[in-house]
């Protein structure tokens, strides 16, 4: 494969961004790889980002701006996926962004357009653009592939720091829910994947955005976890019921980040919904050894997860829970 022709597509799913659209969208133009595709979709905003959007396209060949009704970040990649032409695609969220060399660094570990490569994230913007840029693994082997995204620093189950070869989505999309679209496929697109390298470098800035869907407080979105659990339990059953428990401690896991945001709001749906998360996961922890025994007292669970919910979004903070609640610890 002649790098040097390669054609890489980077989708933009854009909702209310104006702050922090065009740093997102220069951090892209200003890659030192230079043969880009550029898709930018706006999901029904009600700012001036479609605006903003516009003025790129008109200056910018690479760039492309589409809009479609407000129908979440998940219909927004479809529509990217449906038109896109490289031969590899990139995830990008609107207000967040890259370091300049992300994308020449990650296609420099891809040899197929059937692989994967991705990148360590980080909310703390000192650690930007640290790393060693070296290969830090890499794997072939669905069970493994799991467990080192799950390892401190890169981007667990989100589509984001991460560059996909065009054959990993020629058929896959994202399904058709509000929330946690991205989980939900997670392990369909790790089990499609011929190898994924896990690259030592801190390229993608994910900025915490209170302001953002996904952090917004508890609503009737966040009920779609229950869809996004099913879909990756029934895929695990029918094709790798070899990494039925790996996949059960992420949906805990998935699951304990949900219930400690019910604990942040005393509304009726986040105390409904903190309910029927405990007793999925008292399920789910069967056959899990001692996994089962921290949610056997509720009032004690809901005080832990009051309490991390405080700290939790520290880097720091956050990769412990990683390695004591981690899918490497089986």
């Amino acid at each position: 494969m002649d790098k040097d022709k390669t054609l890489v597509s980077i989708i933009v799913p854009v909702y209310n961004a104006e702050l922090y659209l065009e740093e997102c969208i220069n951090s892209i133009l200003e890659q030192t790889y230079k043969n880009l595709e550029i898709i930018l979709i706006d999901d029904g905003s009600t700012d001036n980002s479609f605006e903003i959007m516009k003025q790129y396209s008109e200056n910018d060949s690479r760039v492309q701006s589409l809009s479609i009704s407000n129908s979440g970040p998940g219909k927004c990649r479809n529509v990217g996926l449906d038109i896109f032409s490289g031969d590899f695609v990139m995830f990008v969220d609107s207000d967040d962004r890259i370091c300049r060399d992300l994308v020449e660094i990650l296609l420099e570990h891809l040899e197929s357009s059937s692989e994967i490569a991705m990148c360590k994230f980080s909310k703390e913007i000192q650690k930007i653009a640290k790393g060693t840029k070296k290969v830090e693994n890499q794997t072939s082997i669905f069970v493994d592939s799991i467990k080192s995204i799950y390892l401190p620093g890169f981007p667990s189950s989100g589509p984001v720091a991460k560059l996909y070869g065009k054959k990993i989505f020629s058929e896959l999309r994202f399904p058709d829910i509000s929330m946690y679209e991205d989980a939900a496929i997670s392990l369909q697109v790790l089990s499609i994947a011929d190898k994924v390298s896990f690259v030592d470098y801190y390229g993608y800035y994910y900025r915490f955005n209170s302001d953002s869907i996904t952090n917004k407080r508890v609503s009737e979105r966040n009920l779609f976890i229950f869809e996004k659990t099913k879909i990756m339990l029934e895929f695990t059953n029918k094709n790798h019921p070899e990494a039925l428990d790996i996949v059960k401690t992420i949906c805990l896991n998935d699951n304990d980040y949900v219930m400690m945001e019910c604990t942040r709001s005393n509304t009726e749906i986040a105390r409904t919904l903190f309910e029927r998360l405990l007793e999925q996961n008292r399920d789910l922890s069967k056959n899990l050894g001692m996994r089962k025994l921290v949610y056997t007292n509720r009032l004690l669970l809901k005080i832990a997860l009051k309490i991390m919910s405080k700290i939790y979004y520290n880097d720091f903070v956050r990769n412990i829970f990683k390695k004591v609640l981690g899918v490497n610890n089986g």
